[in-house]
């Protein structure tokens, strides 16, 4: 599988982008919370990648981060769910409030978005419940666990450190830790700054 795709921003289109590297524009399609996190045309932007191929046509997906993509690959082993109802519910709502909808049964969220009816909403429930783990952080105050929403650049950080072999708890507090001094707004110099007090 293709993992992440690297290079210029050429067009924006909301729900499909080219990306231009080493002379080759990549039509990806993408989900409008995802169009609206990458920069400018004719900037560099990276996007997480999945590639869906099918008797009659082979088409390229792209994801700002890690937790959509994981969702994206969730929501397709549901029945009766696509790549395009898949995006659709990408597009409406954000990986944070579905994760939400689901955890909380709340079928009226989840059939707020086009194309989800009742059953469908309940089979998401049902089958990706026990699947959703929330992102949590730890509060330095008290030391309690405390459920969080990591943006983008965090996200990346703490999925670096994790890759260099650190526990995915040592990376989210020394992110954490980082952003809580002097937020950092580059994944790189954020991981930099974690490394020096992991």
């Amino acid at each position: 599988m293709i993992d992440y795709i690297s290079g210029k921003l050429v067009t924006n289109k909301s729900t499909e982008i080219v990306l231009e590297t080493n002379g080759i524009g990549y039509a990806i399609k993408v989900s409008l919370n995802t169009a609206q996190k990458l920069p400018s045309e004719g900037q560099m932007a990276t996007l997480k990648t999945y590639l869906h191929v099918r008797e009659n046509a082979i088409q390229l997906f792209g994801f700002s981060d890690q937790a959509e993509r994981d969702l994206f690959l969730g929501l397709l082993g549901i029945s009766g769910i696509g790549p395009k109802l898949a995006m659709t519910l990408l597009s409406g709502l954000s990986v944070h409030q579905i994760q939400q909808a689901i955890l909380n049964g709340d079928e009226r969220a989840l059939s707020s978005i086009s194309g989800v009816g009742k059953k469908t909403a309940q089979r998401l429930i049902v089958e990706l419940k026990d699947k959703i783990r929330l992102p949590q952080k730890i509060s330095e105050e008290t030391g309690k666990i405390a459920p969080v929403d990591f943006n983008n650049i965090e996200s990346e950080a703490i999925l670096a450190l994790i890759s260099l072999g650190y526990s995915k708890m040592q990376a989210e507090r020394a992110v954490v830790r980082v952003q809580k001094k002097k937020p950092c707004h580059r994944s790189d110099e954020l991981i930099k700054k974690a490394l020096q007090i992991i």
